[in-house]
């Protein structure tokens, strides 16, 4: 804000173009309207702010595993923002003060090989036994295809990360929580295949809360 002194031009008062001029009996002040355009972009700079810390947050720990495990079709960019571009875009949901992650949209792995198939658990205790279809004789699908399996602890913020569990061609496998975690505690899973020596996977699918 100004003050105009001496004006040679008489009373100034009421907006002119981006200013407004305001008499008072202190003298005439001069000052610039909001910048309505500013504020908004403001907000939807917040708005971004606030998704990219809540994806970074969950990816930052997962880089290694991601690594080993998408491989996008295209690279035409670097695999971990094609990773942030699809978890800011599709594995987040507003809660009215912010986000939070969408764990049955998000991916663990990325690639063209056949995703696992019907899929079913049977947790007992801190034993989790996994079951699963196959087919070996569809197309994408080797029978030596490695099946892994990430598990999430939110609580903890900390990923579990089982390599190599299984063949495709095995149908079944079991593997165990970490002792180090509550076995009351909240867990999320999803498994996929992958050849990390060819770097080829499969998309993740999302077990569920185990």
């Amino acid at each position: 804000m100004a003050r105009i002194i001496n004006n040679p031009l008489g009373d100034l008062s009421g907006k002119a173009g981006s200013v407004v001029f305001k008499k008072t009996k202190y003298g005439t002040y001069i000052s610039s309207l909001p910048n309505v355009n500013s504020q908004k972009s403001s907000t939807l700079q917040k708005k971004q702010q606030s998704k990219m810390k809540t994806v970074m947050h969950f990816l930052t720990p997962l880089q290694w595993i991601l690594k080993n495990t998408y491989f996008p079709l295209q690279q035409n960019s670097p695999t971990f923002n094609h990773i942030k571009s699809y978890y800011l875009r599709h594995a987040l949901t507003s809660n009215g003060e912010g986000y939070h992650i969408t764990y049955s949209q998000c991916l663990l792995s990325y690639g063209d090989l056949r995703i696992p198939e019907q899929v079913e658990l049977q947790r007992e205790e801190s034993q989790v036994h996994l079951t699963w279809q196959p087919q070996v004789e569809q197309a994408m699908a080797k029978a030596d295809d490695q099946l892994f399996v990430v598990v999430y602890q939110p609580d903890l913020h900390q990923f579990y990360f089982v390599e190599q569990l299984a063949e495709r061609q095995a149908g079944q496998a079991t593997f165990a929580i970490p002792e180090v975690w509550s076995p009351t505690a909240e867990f999320h899973g999803w498994v996929g295949y992958y050849r990390p020596q060819e770097q080829q996977a499969s998309l993740s699918v999302y077990l569920g809360e185990l």
